[in-house]
This record gives C-alpha cells, structure tokens and sequence, in this order.
C-alpha cells in the first residue's frame, strides 16, 4: 500500500542525531587529525606527522589509520570496527617552530595504550597557545649572527661581516613585519631581500668613505640574504621523497625552488641596478690553523643562529651547533683537500645525523630539529643565488657551474642524512606496510 503524504517518518531531533553518532569514535578522531595539524603546521615532515599519528590513534583506541600527508594538508581514514570516519585538515601558512616539534613529539613519546581523547586534547591545547619561544629582538639577532657567520666562511673580512649583521638584521625585520600583514609570500620575501641587499651595499659604501674598503664585498653579496634559504622545506622535502613520500616531497622542494627564485630574482636585480658582480668569489683571508678556527667559531656561530631563529629549545640549539661547525670544518678540509663538494657534503651529513642520533635521545627532541640547523650552514645558498642571477645576466657558464653544485651539495646531504636514518632508525630500514 502506498503511504500518504501524512504518513512519512518524523524528522529526527538534533539530540536524537547525536545519539545515532559515534561520537567517542569522533572525538578520538579529531584529536588524531589536531595533533597531526598542529605538527604540519610547525614544520615537521610528512613521514614524521604519520608515524605520530599512528601513535596516537592507537593509544586512544582507534584500530586502524591510513592517512596522506601533503605540505599544507592531511585526508586520514580512522577506523574502530564496523566505524570509520575520514577527515581532511588543511594548514593554511605553514612554518616553522621547532619548539612545537619538539613538544609533539614528547606528548606521543608520552602516550600510553587507554589515554582518552581528552587527555590528549588538554595536551595539544597547551602546546597550541605556547608563546613564541624568543622574542622579536633576538631572532633579528639570530638572523644577523647567521648570516655575519656565513660572510666569513664564504671568506669574507671583518667590514663583510659587520655589513651582512647588520643587512641581515634590516632584512629579517621587514620579513617579520610585512609577515603580520598576512601578504603573499613571495612578495615578502622578495621585499626582504631587497631591503637586505640595499643595506648591505649602504653600509659597504660608507667603509668606503671613511677608508675601511673591504676586499670581498662583492663575493660576500649574498651572504646578506641567506637568512631566507628555506632549510627545512629543503631538507624535509628531500627526507620525504627519500621515503617515497613524493606528495609532501615534490611540493617542498618545490615551494622550496620558488623561494630561492624570489630571492635569487632580487639579488639579480640589485646587483644589476647597482653593477655587482655577484657571481665573484673570495679567497681565504687567514692561514692554518687561524683558518680552521675561524670556521669553527663561525660554524658554531651560524648554526646556533639559525636555531634560534626556528625557535628551537637552548639546549637542543647549543647540540646542534656544536654538531654542524664539527661536520662543517670536517667537509671543509675535505674539499681543501680536493675531496669534490658532493662528497664532502655526503660525509658530513652523514656525520651530523648519527650525532643527532645519540643526543636526540638524551634531550628527547625531534631529530629534524638538530639535523636542519645543523646541515643548513653546509647548504650552499650563495651558490643558488649565483646560478639565478647568472641565468637573468646571461653568464651561462657561471649559471651552470653554480647551479649544479647547488644542486648535487643538496642531494649529498638529503643522501648524508638518509643514510643515517637507515643505519640508525628501524622504520627507515623498511618499506612502510
């Protein structure tokens, strides 16, 4: 018999549909999907946010997870029996705040099998509203020690790098400020850059009048903008496609090219307006042993500023600046020796990453975190910039020499710390079920 019209089912209530919902089974599944936001969000790698995710999906009682993890997004299906629920989260800006990382990581070392969702929950609130782990003046700092240390391992003098601290410093200010404006990125940089660059010559320009000429202005150039080398989409993009994760991986390295492309166009762009020749390098101003000290110092220098500048924890940044100016003078030695670049680069990555190995442990912090400062004084930004303006002027063979050693240096470390991972990590030595 066909029903009339008065005969159909009632609407159900707004509490009579969340009866009809799994709604524990929800619940765990956000918190699943929040951690793994918040650790894309701070910078970590793909194969990193699905293995704590996995961890925590387990501890609060979800059977089964398979999850995709791009740069700037997750779709994950949680599973619990006859229940599954798939989620998508999207990170809009994602950057870089090694102190999250860290936190992460330590709440799912923490986890325990029967933790509730709300357990959880409280935790990733905490680290959530966590303050900036450094304030505004000393990153500017952090950005000009780095870059100053950059200008005397590519062999510049003192006036090089009191020039580069203090180009750098206007530059990283400029990018914090026009960062709170929430503009397009590659504009940001790009302004940053410039604004970098044009201080870096003032101040060249006024040692010129007062009769303090410095001999490698030129070559010390781009030193004044390496601040803006993205190191961790760099080095997590190239970890993510060594484990097969070319979703995350090709779109970091990518995001990565682009990044360079912004600064390299504003390095061309000043150096041509103001007739620079930024494809000249310096020779060594100091003999040994004077020499291998001064990387040392500069190394440590270095590394520790750029740790600082990704808000990494004191303890973990003075571990990582300890490892990268050792691995960075070892590699140094190695091609004044007449090791080729590549494989100096390999060695010591592969140095850093077993260091990293027996001190993450120690100070339960996320290896990627000791790893990039440490690697990133090794990666030859000023290389790339050359290759880029050298392709805008024309010098093709200038172009062509820089970009590929830029290009095998960073593949020899992403292979340095590969291999480590594998040596040394159990998951790495596997392919993933």
């Amino acid at each position: 018999m066909t029903g009339l019209p008065g005969d159909a089912d009632p609407v159900p209530t707004h509490t009579e549909e969340l009866r009809l919902e799994p709604v524990q089974f929800i619940a765990r599944t956000d918190a699943v999907m929040r951690l793994g936001a918040l650790m894309l969000s701070a910078g970590a790698s793909s194969a990193r946010v699905r293995d704590s995710m996995e961890r925590t999906a387990h501890a609060v009682g979800i059977d089964d997870l398979h999850c995709r993890v791009g740069m700037t997004d997750i779709v994950a299906t949680a599973s619990r029996g006859q229940m599954f629920r798939t989620r998508v989260a999207e990170v809009r800006r994602p950057g870089v705040d090694a102190t999250k990382i860290t936190e992460l990581k330590r709440l799912t070392n923490d986890l325990t099998p029967g933790m509730t969702h709300r357990d959880v929950q409280r935790r990733l609130d905490a680290i959530e509203h966590l303050p900036h782990q450094y304030p505004v003046a000393l990153r500017v700092l952090a950005a000009a020690l780095a870059c100053a240390a950059f200008a005397l391992l590519n062999n510049g003098g003192w006036q090089e790098f009191v020039a580069v601290g203090v180009a750098a410093a206007a530059g990283q200010g400029v990018r914090m400020l026009v960062h709170r404006l929430h503009t397009n990125e590659f504009l940001l940089v790009f302004a940053s850059a410039v604004t970098a660059l044009l201080i870096y010559l003032a101040v060249a320009q006024v040692f010129t009048l007062v009769g303090l000429p410095g001999g490698q202005h030129d070559a010390a150039l781009t030193s004044a903008v390496l601040y803006l080398v993205p190191g961790f989409a760099l080095v997590t993009g190239a970890l993510d496609l060594a484990r097969l994760d070319l979703n995350a991986g090709i779109a970091r390295v990518v995001y990565a090219a682009l990044i360079l492309l912004a600064t390299g166009t504003a390095v061309w762009g000043v150096a041509a307006i103001f007739q620079t020749t930024v494809t000249q390098t310096a020779s060594p101003q100091f003999g040994e042993p004077v020499l291998s000290v001064m990387r040392l110092l500069a190394g440590f220098v270095g590394v520790l500023g750029f740790a600082l500048l990704f808000s990494t924890p004191w303890a973990i940044a003075l571990a990582a600046a300890a490892l990268g100016a050792a691995a960075n003078v070892g590699r140094l030695s190695l091609v004044d020796a007449g090791v080729t670049p590549p494989a100096a680069a390999a060695a010591a990555a592969l140095a850093v990453g077993l260091g990293a190995f027996f001190v993450s442990d120690r100070l339960r912090a996320a290896r990627v975190t000791i790893t990039v400062p440490a690697v990133l004084i090794m990666v030859p930004g000023a290389a790339a910039y050359r290759s880029i303006a050298g392709i805008i002027d024309g010098d093709t063979l200038a172009a062509i020499q820089n970009g590929f050693t830029a290009v095998f240096v960073v593949v020899a470390l992403a292979i340095g710390l590969t291999v480590a991972r594998v040596l040394t990590e159990r998951e790495w030595s596997r392919p993933r079920p």
